[in-house]
């Protein structure tokens, strides 16, 4: 038997011994339902009787069928969907790991595994797209009797011409996982992407039950359901990190322009062809600006709470209404844009709307309290504005735990 060594990017890869069942092929062009069954099949097979970690599928025996799986998808494919696949699996297993006594648990580890694995033996560029690229929502496609003949499924994935004009108007179109018409519980239109009841669509209904249950990942990329999934031993590997990082600094960016005509694709900087005003989408200066913006409305805050007027509105009030309006609308674009799925992972977002719904408050009752000239709604409005201090304080000490040394120093005092 040849040996296989998985855990180094720069080994080769060779083939072991058949396994007592199939390895599955995934074609490039394979629509992602058709790639998270052929894995999902395999995976339910490969580990089928004795549950196991994450270490033990690196370094036992337990692995060799994955690591089969590996050999093939290195050497054979490379479909874009791979590691959304696997991580979309990991979130299904995740979520039924309490029924089959740890089973299930394995096998997400597994998706871990194989998906860490598949990365480490591409080049850096293929791993910014398999981890960046957003899932296009698929549509159904004429089946032709040569398609027929070999039982295909009849989907093709919108890319090309059907996704040629995609710019920062895209998000707003219904067909998208995180358009504001999904987010407020809007149904599939007649005729779009996803209508799988539009007469003469060739959808079987096995598939058609299928992508209802990957429709809420449509519009995110492989390392956003990574989160939502809550692989960490996949988000923690090196080779996952890196990229993270480069985001996080600006070294690959989405966005190469603040036009409407610009395109969303994951790229590395180029500082000789890119807007200098796209440096403002960077997470890293993104939050300098958020720290800037929570402490300016801490300013605010006590400005308001020292001036109190009875009467009347004054000037630091009217700029924290602005304060306030700013940040709704800013809070609530985040919303559509992530996709609600992916923006309720984050405990801060949350906090956010407490934020919101609290100035909210205070500016309604002010208002009320003035036009009735009532003393009582007043105070009471104050009263609601002084609860602000409770979210705000808190959220202001989040920024700082994105400094690393913080989060060491925080570790280490926690520790008996």
């Amino acid at each position: 038997m040849a040996s296989l060594r998985l855990e180094s990017s720069t080994s080769s890869i060779a083939p072991a011994e058949q396994p007592p069942f199939d390895v599955p092929i995934i074609d490039d062009n394979e629509p992602l339902v058709d790639v998270v069954r052929k894995l999902h099949n395999y995976l339910i097979v490969a580990i089928n009787d004795v549950a196991c970690t994450f270490e033990e599928l690196r370094f036992s025996p337990h692995g060799q069928s994955l690591r089969l799986l590996l050999y093939s998808l290195a050497e054979n494919s490379h479909n874009p969907c791979i590691i959304a696949a696997l991580m979309i699996l990991k979130w299904q297993f995740t979520n039924d790991a309490e029924t089959d006594w740890g089973l299930n648990e394995s096998r997400g580890y597994a998706c871990e595994y194989v998906a860490w694995q598949f990365l480490c033996h591409v080049n850096q560029r293929e791993t910014i797209e398999f981890l960046l690229e957003e899932l296009k929502p698929p549509m159904p496609s004429s089946i032709d009797i040569s398609q027929a003949e070999r039982g295909t499924s009849g989907f093709a994935t919108m890319t090309g011409e059907a996704y040629s004009h995609e710019d920062e108007r895209t998000p707003l179109l219904f067909s998208s996982s995180s358009s504001l018409y999904r987010f407020f519980g809007g149904k599939r239109r007649a005729g779009s992407s996803l209508d799988i009841n539009e007469p003469g669509s060739n959808m079987s209904a096995s598939d058609a039950y299928e992508l209802e249950k990957l429709s809420r990942f449509f519009g995110l990329n492989a390392l956003e359901i990574a989160t939502i999934a809550q692989a960490k031993r996949f988000l923690s590997q090196k080779v996952v990190q890196k990229v993270i990082d480069n985001i996080w600094n600006g070294q690959i960016v989405f966005w190469d322009s603040l036009s409407v005509h610009s395109k969303k694709k994951p790229q590395f900087f180029n500082k000789r062809t890119a807007d200098p005003y796209s440096r403002l989408r960077v997470p890293v200066y993104r939050k300098a600006f958020e720290a800037a913006f929570f402490v300016s409305f801490l300013f605010l805050y006590y400005a308001v709470l020292v001036e109190r007027k009875p009467t009347g509105i004054g000037i630091f009030e009217t700029m924290m209404y602005i304060w306030i309006a700013a940040f709704a609308y800013d809070e609530v674009s985040g919303m559509a844009d992530a996709g609600m799925l992916f923006y309720q992972m984050d405990f801060w977002s949350a906090w956010n709307m407490g934020i919101i719904g609290t100035g909210l408050a205070f500016v309604i009752t002010r208002i009320i309290g003035l036009a009735k000239q009532s003393d009582y709604i007043t105070d009471l409005s104050f009263d609601i504005l002084s609860l602000e201090a409770l979210f705000l304080v808190p959220r202001i000490c989040s920024l700082v735990s994105l400094n690393s040394y913080f989060g060491s120093l925080v570790r280490q005092t926690m520790q008996p």
